[in-house]
């Protein structure tokens, strides 16, 4: 149960499509409850209903307002609650449910489905609702949004069969803070990659990207979600300090409220080494992938333990090393420390990420060994096979 699937393009949607299929081969019976694909999401319309690779996706119309406001993106939410609320009465069949937190409010169905039946209900906290909110200033604490999502988790947490949490970091915030009652229930599953979305033939098609790598000594990449819950801020300070290289290219990929922030500092500041694309799928990805030598994730301060940046899993399975802005004590931080396949600095220390882009960019060495113990890091914890397996077992255990 979910809000995003396939054929929508974003990992949101991806990651449940992958584990979906993954499951199906294993011999699980597996049906999808889903919205229909409007904004990520390019190609022929669909139907409500289709048989995809032996997934049984039943999808349901919602509003489309514009998620970018915050009044849009609640109405957006509860249409889709209502709209999955009518299926409840074909929800009773399942032994297992398992739903995402996207939207936060989606969890209270398969909670009520288990409290007058036999079916039993996965919780996957893609993040912490309303704590997120809260911090990064989307709500106010005291507000009714807030107060029904402390209710919503009231029951989630506590009548789940399990809760999956994306990190160590997220479940001891969960635990901290006493929004999970049973720390015995939850298991941490991290997001993954899936390695064959990677053209890995090392050849470059985007005639763009071709002449940016031969004209560029040294690529650095930030890709995915320009949001709040990111910290860009440091990584604009950082390659304002770069401005006159001729040698340093920055690259941008990706969509998000902060997006045009990125655009307007880069024309303000009149930083030429720079460049900004849209949401890449496809060859564009894997292109833009190969042409790094670095590439950048974040996470705004607070934020830790509350959501983990996915992109981190494409870098790593594309053996590229990984420069995390975020705090020391995340998941994150301690594999790449301890792999050495990056580095990490806190939040708002632009010349301790511009130190740290330098020692890569002058050093092959290190750049190539730091690329060889990513594509490690990748194949040890972070391939779908791994991660899917571990919710296989889950709902193996629970059944």
């Amino acid at each position: 149960m979910c809000q995003y699937f396939y054929p929508e393009y974003v990992s949101s949607a991806t990651l449940p499509t992958e584990l979906a299929e993954d499951l199906v081969k294993k011999g699980v019976s597996v049906d999808v409850v889903c919205g229909y694909p409007q904004v990520y999401f390019k190609g022929t319309p669909v139907t409500e209903k289709e048989d995809y690779k032996g997934i049984g996706i039943n999808r349901v119309k919602y509003t489309q307002l514009n998620n970018k406001s915050k009044i849009g993106r609640i109405i957006n939410f509860f249409s889709f609650f209502v709209s999955v609320l009518f299926k409840m009465p074909f929800l009773f069949k399942y032994k297992t449910i398992l739903v995402y937190s996207n939207p936060p409010i989606l969890p209270l169905i398969p909670y009520l489905v288990s409290r007058f039946s036999k079916t039993k209900f996965i919780f996957v906290a893609f993040d912490v609702y309303p704590d997120n909110a809260l911090i990064l200033g989307a709500i106010k604490n005291g507000s009714f949004i807030g107060k029904l999502m402390k209710y919503i988790n009231s029951k989630v947490y506590r009548y789940s069969s399990a809760v999956v949490a994306l990190s160590n970091d997220m479940k001891d915030y969960l635990i901290e803070h006493k929004i999970a009652i049973k720390p015995e229930i939850i298991k941490v599953i991290p997001n993954w990659y899936s390695h064959d979305k990677l053209d890995t033939n090392g050849k470059v098609y985007n005639e763009e990207f071709k002449e940016l790598r031969k004209k560029w000594k040294f690529i650095v990449l930030y890709s995915g979600n320009m949001g709040s819950a990111q910290d860009i801020e440091t990584i604009l300070e950082s390659m304002k300090k770069f401005k006159n290289s001729k040698d340093i290219l920055f690259l941008f990929s990706g969509h998000g409220n902060k997006e045009e922030h990125v655009k307007e500092y880069i024309e303000t500041n009149r930083i030429k080494n720079t460049r900004v694309y849209g949401f890449l799928l496809g060859n564009d990805y894997s292109d833009i992938l190969q042409i790094a030598d670095v590439c950048l994730v974040s996470l705004a301060k607070g934020i830790e333990g509350i959501g983990v940046p996915s992109k981190t899993y494409g870098y790593l399975a594309a053996g590229k090393p990984v420069l995390a802005i975020m705090s020391k004590e995340t998941d994150i931080a301690k594999d790449l420390t301890k792999y050495q396949a990056g580095g990490c600095v806190e939040q708002g220390d632009s010349i301790g990420l511009q130190n740290l882009l330098l020692s890569y960019s002058d050093n092959k060495e290190i750049l190539i060994t730091s690329a060889a113990q990513a594509k490690k890091l990748y194949e040890k914890y972070y391939t779908r096979e791994i991660c899917t397996e571990k919710y296989y077992k889950l709902i193996k255990e629970i059944k």
